[in-house]
């Protein structure tokens, strides 16, 4: 092996995908075609005989495609579903029907006991409750030394416990007419992050491994694939399906440099389209949306369900569009592209719109907000950056993460609050009050040394009662400054242009984007409110909106930064010097003559 195969062969012997999105927007239909032994059987935007023009779009699809027919590995897909599951199965029969949300139906049909309607499946349930409690004493003592034992713990989430999964499935349609698991899995799921069991026990306190339980069980097998791997001398490659909390996210992200977090996207009609294609009803569907969607506080964020962070989070973003995969080119073109680059990054250069989008994700940095960091940038129809902006105060006005509370109410650096916070009684004495339970709870030695800043709009809005008025923020939001900065700087105008924003614009910015002509909108995050039916989508003028698709932040990096010069790679490899070929040639030609 030279040393340009050594070198990548660093990037090629692990890596570890994690799929995120909403149900039913196409998280398992990507993993599935991630785990397809042989990529032959899939066809990507790459025509062998085209007969369109060629453009710079063409020629990269035939490198990628030339680059994964000759690279392409089937991944090992372990799915999140399964690891919880498989804690189902360490808890005991009687605790396994209790935990089901129709559990009252299931006692009703066994009338205090076991039917023998059930008696059949308890007899599966408790073999393999057995080997599952086996496995997970062995998989704790972390060694990963013995064959046998590696291989059965393999099994057991590969292949018996999905078979499980589908006996239960079975049984569940003929008798409760139950077709989905959804509330048990979500909820079975929420405890374990929490409890490291599928039961809450409220008198007990929660795991010392909270909320980090369900990422290590899925870390463990993670281990326990490499280690058999390794043995066996082959590469490394699994995807998670599907993560769903945020600190599962950065649980992985922080262990291991090959982790990548793709999100999977697709319109609400789509993902709707597929949910009842699956048996979901239509009071299902706005249950289990409602929960997917739920804003709670900080800490539930970080222990329960949080998809829009875990979007937010993401590293590549994948649309999908519904077709299916056998005649779904682009979706398998996005996959193929981010594959060929994560093996080889800068095989081939970013798209225009992963450009523009990166120096809006990259912009976003600049803001002071102490909630949420926005980035925009406005092009013309050529993709050329026109102007960027982030959601920051306005200019001579000190950021919200520059300014502490202790300071305000100290009276110390004016200069950085207004009139009307220090000189308001009702907002001053609130701000004080605030302070003084700081102090007291020795709140200030618990941050150790992180400032106290404050939000105005939660102080002003929580002594004023408006607490949904969005008008009295501090700072401009990204696209709104974005704009101004044309007015600011001078124009010739943008009409026809496009706006790239990290997050879709609010009912505010959406009707200046309108207003300025924008022609087309790119988002990453949807926005909460009714911008997009209400403003964007009225008139004759309507800008198009397009959901984000590519690499972004540390992942544009990682992918389009090359690790070696292609020249040098080529020469390399193949022992030809371009440089002395020619020279070669002609002293072979003499000696010939």
């Amino acid at each position: 092996m030279n040393v340009v195969e050594q070198i990548y062969q660093l990037r090629k012997n692990f890596i570890l995908i994690g799929l995120t999105g909403r149900t039913g927007s196409g998280c398992t239909t990507v993993a599935n075609v991630l785990a397809t032994p042989e990529c032959k059987s899939l066809k990507s935007l790459y025509l062998e005989n085209n007969d369109k023009p060629i453009n710079n779009e063409i020629r990269k699809n035939k490198i990628i495609y030339q680059y994964i027919q000759n690279n392409w590995q089937g991944f090992q897909v372990l799915k999140a579903s399964d690891i919880i599951f498989y804690y189902a199965l360490l808890s005991d029969f009687e605790t396994f029907m209790k935990s089901f949300s129709e559990g009252k139906k299931l006692e009703d049909e066994t009338k205090g006991g076991v039917s023998p309607y059930w008696t059949g499946f308890k007899q599966k349930y408790d073999a393999l409750s057995l080997i599952v409690k086996e496995c997970d004493a062995y998989l704790k003592e972390k060694r990963y030394d013995d064959d046998e034992k590696n291989k059965k713990c393999k099994q057991v989430i590969l292949k018996d416990i999905p078979e499980f999964r589908n006996s239960l499935k079975e049984l569940l349609n003929s008798s409760i007419k139950k077709k989905v698991l959804y509330k048990e899995l979500q909820q079975w799921g929420n405890n374990i992050r929490i409890y490291d069991s599928i039961v809450a026990d409220k008198e007990e306190k929660q795991s010392e491994h909270s909320p980090s339980c369900l990422a290590r069980k899925i870390n463990q097998f993670v281990k326990l694939f490499r280690v058999i791997d390794r043995k066996d001398k082959t590469p490394t490659l699994i995807a998670i399906d599907a993560l769903r909390n945020p600190f599962e996210v950065l649980y992985f992200r922080e262990r291991y440099s090959a982790f990548y977090l793709m999100s999977v996207n697709t319109t609400e009609k789509v993902r709707k389209d597929n949910l009842f294609k699956l048996g979901y009803r239509i009071d299902e569907i706005e249950e289990l949306d409602k929960k997917e969607k739920a804003k709670g506080d900080f800490s539930n964020s970080y222990q329960e369900i949080d998809l829009d962070k875990c979007i937010e989070l993401s590293d590549i973003h994948i649309t999908h569009d519904g077709t299916k995969v056998g005649d779904n080119r682009h979706l398998i073109n996005q996959i193929f592209t981010y594959l060929a680059l994560i093996q080889h990054p800068g095989l081939v250069p970013p798209s225009p719109m992963e450009r523009v989008m990166q120096v809006a994700y990259t912009a976003k940095l600049n803001s002071g907000c102490l909630s949420r960091q926005v980035g925009a940038a406005v092009t013309d129809e050529s993709f050329s950056v026109k102007a960027i902006g982030w959601n920051t105060v306005a200019e001579g006005q000190t950021p919200c993460s520059l300014r502490r509370l202790d300071d305000l109410c100290e009276k110390e650096d004016a200069n950085a609050y207004s009139a009307y916070e220090k000189g308001d009684e009702t907002f001053f004495n609130y701000a004080s009050t605030l302070h003084t339970r700081y102090i007291t709870d020795s709140s200030i030695e618990k941050l150790k040394g992180l400032p106290l800043s404050y939000c105005f709009k939660d102080i002003y809005t929580t002594v004023t009662g408006q607490l949904k008025n969005q008008v009295h923020t501090r700072s401009l939001h990204a696209e709104e400054n974005s704009f101004l900065q044309l007015a600011k700087y001078g124009t010739i105008g943008i009409k026809g242009g496009k706006l790239f924003t990290t997050a879709s614009p609010c009912e505010l910015c959406a009707k200046k984007a309108y207003q300025l002509g924008i022609k087309e909108i790119y988002y990453i995050d949807t926005y909460p409110g009714i911008s997009m039916q209400h403003i964007l989508d009225c008139g004759d003028k309507k800008p198009d909106l397009i959901l984000f698709q590519g690499a972004i932040g540390r992942a544009y990096v990682s992918l389009y930064n090359p690790m070696l010069p292609l020249k040098d790679e080529i020469k390399a490899i193949t022992g030809i010097n371009a440089k002395q070929a020619e020279i070669e040639n002609k002293q072979k030609e003499q000696i010939n003559d």
